[in-house]
């Protein structure tokens, strides 16, 4: 069966993994560089080639998200693009999971643009922008509400 992940795009995307490890605790998948042959083929010019991803990816709590340089092309995240991690609030574990999380990322200095809270459709919502400007939504609901 297919699987749906996000594949986003940094200036910097081997800058951005280490982040994401660092402030989301993420586990880095392989980093593949650019050689200097497809460097030629698409034109991209860099004396470091070393720091250079045409392919990456990394997993925050068994979600893998993959990522590349932008090589000069593409816009910058806005806030049309949200990424959501939600949880079971039924499961302790989860919970605690999310808060941990929660916590270790409003504390490295993101916006926080909405604080995590109980929200009025029983779940818990907290939105935040980190610095890389791409939106993030935690969120928690009971999973039993879906079960057939």
């Amino acid at each position: 069966m297919a699987k749906l992940h996000s594949y986003l795009s940094f200036e910097n995307a081997k800058e951005s993994m280490e982040y994401y490890k660092d402030v989301f605790g993420a586990t880095l998948l392989e980093r593949m560089k650019m050689d200097a042959n497809m460097a030629k083929e698409w034109g991209v010019t860099t004396d470091n080639l070393e720091d250079t991803t045409i392919h990456g990816g990394f997993v925050v709590l068994g979600n893998t998200i993959f990522c590349s340089d932008r090589f000069g092309e593409g816009e910058p995240f806005s806030s049309s693009v949200t990424l959501m991690l939600d949880f079971n609030s039924e499961d302790a574990e989860e919970v605690a999971a999310l808060e941990t999380l929660y916590k270790n990322v409003t504390e490295s200095g993101v916006e926080i643009i909405d604080p995590l809270k109980e929200q009025f459709w029983g779940g818990r919502m907290g939105i935040i922008k980190d610095k890389y400007g791409l939106t993030w939504m935690f969120h928690a609901q009971p999973y039993s509400r879906f079960a057939k």
